[in-house]
């Protein structure tokens, strides 16, 4: 299994039972469209007790051939382990989220990365600016204020908000509260997401003809 080995900076997300069967593609997708990443996908054991037994058989392969870090934890944070048990890993390290249902159109880790070195902020959000697609910011984490974002929001984390998954309106909020530097990128290409109807893998494609037409 891969470790952090000094890239850039690591693109962290997570998933769950509903959504593991696909997770693959978009690791597949990150890995080509975003190279010179680490790569952390943040799994709980409480969900899969058996662990990389019990995941597919295409994300079983990315991890034993050294393309991703499957990191396991115990506490299913849900949504809330798609950075914060990266970023306690990787504490010097900047941290840039994504979405375990969606194929990425552009190298948006790059563009936060490049924008995260010209600007020095320490949080810098880049959202999807098109109303007909409901898709949550990506974010990348600087080191330099990544503890006391960390502190600042461990507060707020709680088995209702858990079970709600609300893990970008809470952490807008401990962004604003704590005044921590926000900087907002306008992404012009939307991704693909795996949920919208029209994905044709929700239309009966086969998982490995999906494969062949991501790019």
């Amino acid at each position: 299994m891969k470790q952090y080995q000094g890239e850039k900076a690591i693109i962290s997300l997570t998933s769950w039972k509903a959504r593991i069967k696909t997770v693959g593609l978009t690791i597949y997708n990150l890995l080509t469209i975003c190279p010179g990443f680490h790569i952390v996908l943040c799994l709980s054991s409480n969900e899969f007790p058996r662990m990389i037994d019990e995941l597919p058989e295409d994300l079983q392969l990315l991890s034993r051939f050294d393309k991703i870090e499957i990191l396991w934890v115990k506490k299913n944070y849900k949504a809330f382990k798609k950075y914060l048990f990266t970023m306690l890993k990787y504490p010097d390290v900047p941290v840039i989220s994504a979405d375990d249902d969606c194929i990425y159109k552009n190298n948006y880790a790059e563009e936060l990365y490049q924008l995260y070195k010209s600007t020095h902020k320490d949080i810098i959000r880049y959202t999807v600016r098109n109303e007909l697609i409901p898709q949550g910011p990506c974010t990348l984490y600087a080191p330099n204020n990544k503890s006391h974002y960390i502190d600042s929001l461990l507060p707020y984390i709680n088995d209702a908000i858990i079970a709600e998954s609300q893990d970008d309106t809470i952490a807008s909020k401990v962004i604003a509260k704590s005044k921590l530097t926000f900087g907002c990128g306008n992404k012009k290409t939307p991704p693909f997401i795996f949920h919208d109807v029209k994905c044709p893998l929700n239309a009966g494609q086969s998982k490995q003809k999906f494969y062949k037409t991501l790019f």
